[in-house]
């Protein structure tokens, strides 16, 4: 989200937060220089701290920190209630500006006229603008246990207000994101102008084997960032990806991101920091469509499917060692990462199976040619790594020593794919190759193995990885019979139109 659009209300909501998490004004330094790498006194020397904070918040707000201000303000202390509290608002009045700012001049009657429909017993004047609507929604008291009046607004909205059919399916998800029960809402119960939620239901092969369009999928919307050599937030994009979602029972689903056909440079330059061989020679390859998991596969979805039916090996419900429904499941070998696609393969009556090495690549990413998708370092404010080792120029992070649940950092890559860099490694289709000399150029997995090796590949890196072996290019090589650590996971693959 872009935090250049933060009303001015809400900035003067963020100062009286940090100004009450923060009383100190030491460790307000400390904070913003461990988690945004700012020098305080460089940026708001002299003055009281509300006017420190102001100009911190000024400068966030110019390059784009904001929400990492907060975030990192909540790690320092995540029980304060304000802060907890202003996340949220931010969170939800920021994204609803990013879509609805643009459309003021065309829609303002209509968005009187839904803040009326929300508002029915006020007597006050109707706001004349978009941002005094939202303040003045913001600014009435309303029962805990009931619906955010901004919610009650956008669902009006959305039920008479003839928004265009982009800007509306966005609003049905800003929807999904933030009401607390989206099934009571006016517009869900009238299914507007939007295609049905894509779900696969478990065995209905006939529909499950049907050529799987992008056009027909949920969308998603999430924001981008680049970052500089020091860590630093350089650019910010908005995007939106395609998915499905496989129901694998008793309300466990699998989400899966629709990542489009494409091609890219496999590998690594000589001049890439941490590279070695193994990566090179660069070369072309060429991607088909395919699907691709949102996340790593989580405890919860491997319990689920190691209750299906067994297809050639029995797999232990609870490997992991970090245990955690949302936590990636991890000590798994590569053949029970198999086993769980061949078993959701004949659940569903569609081809899962691990993504071939060329696959993980072209979706880590995402068409970005530097060491990382984030750009030419990471930072511990987006990835779970060894972060008290450094890349570029960027300080050096926190070092969680444990595996983090999956989506826990907010920003994807640009597909819309969560924890590439980091967590646990991944599985590949493929078996080991000491480098790319002969490697196929389709993106198909590199089944020929010319090394008497019986080792497969690992891809992305794990918690415990320092920053080199977390790039997009960093191959490992591992028995596929050995993953007893607490390093090892994957995630899953789906074809487009294929069985």
């Amino acid at each position: 989200m872009n935090a250049g659009h933060t009303p001015g209300y809400l900035l003067k909501k963020i100062n009286e937060a940090l100004c009450n998490a923060f009383p100190n004004k030491t460790k307000l330094e400390m904070m913003v220089l461990y988690e945004l790498n700012i020098n305080l006194n460089e940026i708001a020397s002299g003055g009281n701290l509300k006017e420190t904070v102001h100009k911190l918040i000024e400068h966030c707000q110019g390059y784009n920190q904001l929400e990492e201000l907060i975030h990192g303000a909540l790690e320092n202390n995540p029980n304060n209630v304000h802060l907890n509290a202003i996340q949220e608002k931010f969170k939800i009045t920021t994204s609803l500006v990013n879509i609805l700012g643009p459309l003021e001049k065309t829609v303002i009657k209509q968005m009187q006229q839904a803040y009326r429909d929300c508002c029915p017993n006020l007597r006050d004047k109707i706001p004349g603008t978009f941002y005094d609507i939202i303040k003045k929604l913001d600014d009435i008291h309303q029962p805990t246990d009931d619906e955010k009046r901004i919610v009650k607004f956008v669902d009006r909205l959305l039920v008479n207000g003839k928004i265009p059919t982009s800007e509306a399916q966005q609003l049905k998800q800003w929807l999904e994101n933030n009401a607390n029960n989206v099934s009571n809402l006016l517009s869900h119960q009238q299914n507007f102008n939007s295609q049905p939620d894509l779900i696969v239901k478990p065995n209905s092969r006939e529909e499950s084997l049907k050529r799987v369009k992008p056009e027909g999928l949920k969308q998603f919307p999430f924001e981008v960032v680049t970052v500089n050599r020091r860590g630093e937030t350089i650019k910010r994009e908005n995007k939106q990806a395609s998915y499905l979602t496989q129901d694998l029972g008793n309300g466990v689903d699998l989400e899966m991101v629709y990542i489009p056909k494409g091609s890219f440079l496999m590998g690594s330059p000589k001049s890439e920091r941490g590279s070695d061989d193994s990566e090179r020679p660069q070369h072309q390859v060429s991607i088909q469509p395919f699907f691709l998991g949102k996340y790593q596969v989580t405890q919860a979805q491997w319990r689920a499917v190691a209750k299906l039916p067994k297809v050639n090996r029995d797999l232990d419900p609870d490997p992991s060692r970090f245990n955690g429904k949302n936590r990636p499941v991890e000590r798994v070998i590569w053949y029970d990462a198999v086993e769980f696609c061949d078993r959701l393969s004949e659940y569903t009556g569609t081809e899962y199976r691990l993504p071939s090495e060329a696959e993980w690549e072209y979706a880590c990413r995402a068409g970005t040619t530097t060491p990382f998708h984030y750009g030419e370092t990471i930072t511990s404010r987006f990835a779970n790594y060894a972060a008290s080792d450094t890349y570029a120029e960027e300080a050096k992070g926190e070092y969680r020593e444990e595996t983090t649940p999956v989506g826990h950092f907010r920003y994807p890559n640009g597909f819309g794919l969560y924890d590439m860099h980091g967590n646990v490694w991944e599985w590949c289709g493929d078996p080991s190759h000491r480098n790319y000399f002969g490697a196929p150029t389709d993106g198909s997995i590199w089944s020929i193995n010319d090394n008497h090796s019986d080792y497969c590949i690992l891809r992305g890196g794990s918690w415990v990885s320092i920053p080199r072996d977390c790039r997009s290019a960093s191959r490992l090589f591992y028995n596929p019979r050995e993953a007893v650590n607490n390093l090892v996971g994957f995630r899953v693959a789906r074809g487009v139109g294929r069985t």
